[in-house]
């Protein structure tokens, strides 16, 4: 377990102060980073033994969104090991308040063969976990709504797209979701928002963005030219 302090710049928010989603992803990947390397699953030393971990599943819950130049606490943690996936939780506090809660789901996965491995093949005390609730889950699958009219637009991922891993990086979908919601965005209070990570985006692959709301909800899923889905997304608002 490990806590992160972060002073939120101006470049990490919207136009009228409050945080990115992408950026509250940011942080906790950063988070999750130092904790990991804490426990022996460092970045460089995982590469050398060909693994990385991929995310497939985010999920952020928010009391309140925290703003522009507050400085935030995340506190990150391993949770349970549930098959072949690595569970991760995380608390965001802001003067001692707990102001969003998230979990995340990760699995081990072979660098260079794109295939994932048994969590025992990792040779680190990040296999141990803290025996601590977050309260939430996300949910086990996106069910995209039945709707007249669905928005497509064709997507190429761009250089700065991209990771240390070779492909999109999982902030980047949250942006993708914020700019389908577009400037009404602003009026709304952001509940919750939701990520599953599929199949992995590389560069220059074409991707098609549908998307449709549904009540409180606005959906985001990413189909491939192989009629592959890449993403599956959602952002839930309340009465702002």
């Amino acid at each position: 377990m490990v806590t992160v302090k972060h002073t939120i710049t101006g470049y990490e928010v919207l136009q009228d102060g409050r945080i990115k989603p992408s950026a509250v992803l940011k942080l906790m990947q950063d988070a999750a980073t130092v904790d990991a390397s804490n426990l022996g699953a460092d970045y460089g030393t995982m590469r050398k033994d060909d693994m990385i971990f991929v995310i497939s599943k985010a999920m952020v819950s928010f009391k309140r969104v925290p703003m522009l130049d507050e400085e935030v606490e995340i506190r990150t943690w391993n949770g349970k090991i549930q098959g072949v996936s690595f569970n991760r939780d995380f608390v965001m506090y802001v003067d001692g308040e707990a102001i969003a809660r998230a979990t995340t789901r990760w699995v081990l996965v072979s660098y260079s063969e794109r295939r994932i491995l048994r969590p025992d093949a990792l040779k680190s005390s990040v296999l141990t976990n803290v025996d601590e609730e977050i309260g939430i889950a996300p949910e086990r699958r996106i069910k995209f709504p039945e709707c007249d009219e669905y928005s497509k637009t064709k997507y190429r991922p761009t250089l700065t797209d991209m990771d240390t891993n070779g492909h999109v990086n999982n902030s980047r979908y949250a942006d993708y979701l914020v700019d389908y919601c577009g400037i009404n965005l602003l009026q709304k209070e952001i509940c919750e928002f939701e990520i599953h990570f599929v199949s992995e985006l590389k560069f220059g692959e074409e991707v098609e963005f549908v998307a449709a709301t549904e009540n409180s909800k606005v959906f985001v899923i990413g189909q491939k030219a192989d009629g592959k889905q890449a993403f599956a997304s959602f952002i839930k608002f309340c009465d702002k």
